[in-house]
C-alpha cells in the first residue's frame, strides 16, 4: 500500500493534480508518522488499517464543509475521501456475515460471551481488512448470547 500511495502522490504531483496530491499525501504521511510514532514498519494490514483512518477523516470534513455552506471545498474533500475509498479492498457484504460468524465460532469452539474475542480474532486472521468489524462484533454477540 505504502509503495502504490508513492506512486500515486508522485503522478499525482507531475501532473499537478491538487486533489491526488491532496488525498495521497495525507495518507503517505499518516502511514509514516505512525511507523515513526510506533517505531517500527507496519505490514499490510496496518497501512489498510490507517488508509482507511485518513479516507474517514476527510468523510468528516466533507460532511462539515458541506454543514457549513462551502460546497466547492466540500467537493474537493469528496473527491480525495473517494480516491482513498478506492484504494481499499472491498468489504464484504453484509448477508456474508452469519455464515462466517457461524463458522468462526465453531472453529474456535466458543460458547460464551466470554470467548467473544478469539472469535473476532479468528474472524479478523481470516478476513482481515475486508471485514467490517461493527458489523461483525453485532453478529457475534448475537450469536454468543
Amino acid at each position: 500500500m505504502k509503495d502504490q500511495l508513492k506512486q500515486l502522490h508522485q503522478k499525482a504531483r507531475l501532473a499537478r493534480d491538487p486533489i491526488g496530491t491532496e488525498a495521497y499525501g495525507a495518507a503517505l504521511a499518516a502511514i509514516q508518522e505512525s511507523e515513526v510514532r510506533e517505531n517500527k514498519d507496519f505490514d499490510e494490514a496496518k497501512q489498510i488499517a490507517v488508509v482507511e483512518k485518513e479516507a474517514g477523516k476527510f468523510t468528516e470534513s466533507y460532511e462539515s464543509f458541506a454543514k457549513a455552506g462551502r460546497d466547492e471545498k466540500a467537493d474537493e474533500i469528496r473527491q480525495c475521501a473517494d480516491l482513498l475509498i478506492a484504494l481499499l479492498p472491498a468489504k464484504l457484504d453484509a448477508s456474508s456475515y452469519s455464515d462466517l460468524v457461524a463458522k468462526a465460532i465453531a472453529d474456535t469452539g466458543a460458547s460464551s460471551m466470554r470467548e467473544m474475542g478469539q472469535v473476532m480474532a479468528a474472524l479478523k486472521k481470516e478476513h482481515g481488512a475486508a471485514l467490517d468489524m461493527k458489523i461483525a462484533s453485532q453478529q457475534v454477540k448475537a450469536a454468543l448470547e
